[in-house]
């Protein structure tokens, strides 16, 4: 009887998971600058995204956008480099860019703060722990650097090829979790522990180029692969599947859990991709 039970209890689970879910590609939005990563203001129910531009000195920006994908400023800061990975945190807009993190403030569109990071050599994914401390990620030297609650420099965290170089992060409980961009074989999904440190291996295999990263309604991860546009849904244990294909060049992805949307920026598309996952 207990093996009928148990037996039970594991096929209703991976059933569970195996239902897989649909994704509806519902608007494409055009006229971007090489799109990287996209973020959302709760407060505010704005959608910022970062564009690399064409990588000239400057040419660099974040857009807003509406929840529906209609663009309400294209050029809304400017000034920037090559900005990649976006936090909104206690009313400002954190942002990767080269080797500086740029802070600005959201109510007037302009620029606080940059601070060098000293020793990093291509910044990315940015993230938050609830007492305010900022990650940052370093796909470059396969590092994490950290902007601690009240400080003004950036220092390395955490530096090691276990890292396997790393591209999206996100805080999670006591972890941050780690869209590793690997190397020839892909990257795995990582977590590590925010007090030791220590790093474990989420994925069974590599999986891809790994990119974005973000809690999904059923407290999995979607995650974003760069080389191949898929998108992957990602237990705690490592079990993977597939949720959609767009093409190659998707970055750091947004999900939206109140309303199932996913938006994808497409970076040599010039454009952003927004879908609606139905479970």
């Amino acid at each position: 009887m207990k093996n009928l039970l148990l037996f039970a209890i594991l096929i209703t689970g991976s059933f569970a998971f195996a239902q897989q879910k649909t994704a509806e590609l519902i608007k494409k939005t055009d006229g971007f600058s090489h799109p990287e990563s996209v973020v959302y203001d709760e407060d505010r129910e704005l959608v910022y995204i970062s564009n690399i531009g064409e990588k000239d000195p400057g040419d660099g920006f974040i857009s807003k956008t509406n929840l529906e994908g209609e663009v309400l400023e294209l050029n809304w800061i400017t000034g920037l480099n090559d900005p990649k990975g976006l936090l909104v945190w206690d009313d400002l807009l954190y942002v990767s860019d080269n080797t500086y993190l740029v802070i600005m403030d959201i109510e007037t569109g302009s620029i606080n703060k940059r601070i060098e990071v000293e020793g990093s050599a291509f910044l990315n994914d940015i993230t938050a722990d609830d007492e305010g401390n900022i990650y940052i990620s370093d796909s470059g030297n396969s590092s994490i650097y950290i902007l601690k609650k009240d400080a003004d420099k950036v220092s390395q965290w955490l530096s090691t090829e276990k890292l396997e170089f790393p591209n999206g992060l996100l805080v999670v409980d006591d972890y941050i979790y780690v869209a590793a961009w690997g190397k020839e074989d892909g990257g795995n999904l990582l977590k590590v522990a925010l007090e030791s440190k220590e790093i474990t291996k989420i994925s069974e295999k590599p999986i891809g180029n790994l990119d974005g990263i973000q809690l999904n309604n059923n407290n999995n991860f979607y995650i974003s692969d760069w080389a191949t546009g898929e998108v992957h849904e990602i237990d705690r244990k490592g079990k993977t599947h597939k949720i959609l294909t767009s093409e190659k060049s998707s970055g750091d992805i947004l999900f939206h859990a109140d309303s199932g949307k996913m938006v994808l920026p497409m970076n040599r598309q010039n454009s952003v991709w927004w879908y609606q996952i139905n479970d």
